[in-house]
């Protein structure tokens, strides 16, 4: 409701002007007005659909931050795995290489012991060494000495060898983890650039629309007040319009445009009813200015001025003046339309507005009282 009231007020500032042959300044004048207005509302909508646009680059960039954000941490956690890793391989390695050492000691003390023993026939003299002895049971400690040494050193030997081949294994496994990590981490990283690429060129264009909003939006400023200059350049024009002359805020008891129709006040004008094929008549005399015709409702709005005030007729079926027919008092202009659903009643919406005001009046103080 409150663009077509802007609308109107529109109309009414540019409309009120006799379209005689005589009064060609303000008629040019008009058509200069209607061009800086028509300018001006394309500006507009640039500036609205900059302003989508511009909106939607901000969301994308935003987006984009987020899913930066989580490739990062990403990154972050995989990189911090392959450390950990490497830091586990690194003290497996130094284990496996103690182990070693102990394992290559005790290789040399047994292959030593082996050689003795082969000189000297150990396994004779393991049998002197325990018939030497001087008791039973020193004998028996003697053997059980070199049992236990033979089986020690031989477990000694396994268990560094199975220790050895268990952190082999489990170093394979690190490796291939961390060369997992490592591959997850180029891709991450390559997607990683891809997106800084994509943020730097939505960021670019977030910036280009900003640029164009800027210029667009002063555009638009300029283009308001060379619209308002020609408005009130028009003003000036308008005042000696006799056209209607008796007509002002103050006129009352005229004719409603319906006749024997109902009136109600609604918002910035006043609702009609009537019969179907009803007659709608100006209420005063004056100057047909426009004539509109609306596709979507099949109904016409005829824009009627009176000295320095404009009046507003819509939802008319059909017309019987045209744009510039100077129109006298209680003159039929056209016929009611048909309400909004099929159980409504036939109605003609009737406006007044001031133009020196730009606003509208209240309709009911100017018609006679039921």
């Amino acid at each position: 409701m409150l663009q077509r009231l802007i609308y109107l007020i529109v109309v009414l500032i540019i409309a009120i002007t006799p379209l005689s042959a005589q009064d060609k300044k303000t008629e040019e004048q008009r058509k200069r007005m209607e061009q800086y207005k028509k300018e001006l509302n394309k500006t507009k909508a640039e500036v609205e659909n900059l302003k989508r646009e511009k909106k939607s680059a901000s969301k994308e960039v935003a987006a984009l931050d987020r899913e930066m954000r989580l490739r990062n941490n990403y990154i972050s956690e995989v990189e911090q795995e392959s450390r950990a890793i490497e830091t586990t391989i690194g003290e497996y390695t130094s284990t496996i290489d103690s182990l070693e050492k102990v394992l290559q000691h005790n290789r040399e003390i047994y292959a030593e012991a082996v050689r003795v023993a082969y000189r000297n026939h150990t396994q004779q003299n393991n049998t002197n060494y325990i018939l030497a002895s001087k008791s039973i049971t020193e004998a028996a400690r003697r053997k059980a000495e070199i049992e236990h040494i033979t089986e020690s050193r031989k477990a000694l030997a396994d268990t560094i060898l199975a220790q050895t081949a268990y952190i082999n294994e489990q170093r394979v496994i690190l490796d291939q983890r961390n060369q997992e990590l490592d591959s997850i981490t180029t891709v991450l990283k390559q997607e990683k650039r891809k997106l800084e690429d994509s943020r730097t060129a939505a960021q670019r264009a977030y910036n280009k629309l900003s640029k164009r909003e800027k210029e667009a939006i002063n555009e638009q400023r300029k283009q308001q007040k060379q619209y308002d200059q020609a408005v009130a350049e028009l003003q000036k024009m308008l005042k000696g319009n006799k056209v209607g002359a008796g007509f002002s805020r103050n006129t009352k008891g005229l004719n409603l445009p319906v006749e024997g129709g109902e009136l109600s006040e609604q918002g910035f004008g006043g609702t009609i009813t009537g019969k179907k094929g009803d007659a709608v008549k100006t209420i005063h005399e004056g100057i047909v200015q426009d004539i509109q015709y609306k596709k979507t409702t099949n109904k016409y709005t005829i824009f009627l001025g009176y000295n320095e005030y404009l009046v507003t007729y819509t939802n008319l079926s059909s017309v019987s003046v045209k744009k510039g027919d100077v129109v006298k008092k209680d003159q039929k202009i056209g016929v009611i339309g048909s309400g909004i659903d099929s159980n409504d009643k036939p109605y003609v919406r009737i406006a007044i507005y001031d133009c020196e005001t730009k606003k509208p009046l209240t309709v009911s103080s100017f018609f006679k009282k039921k």
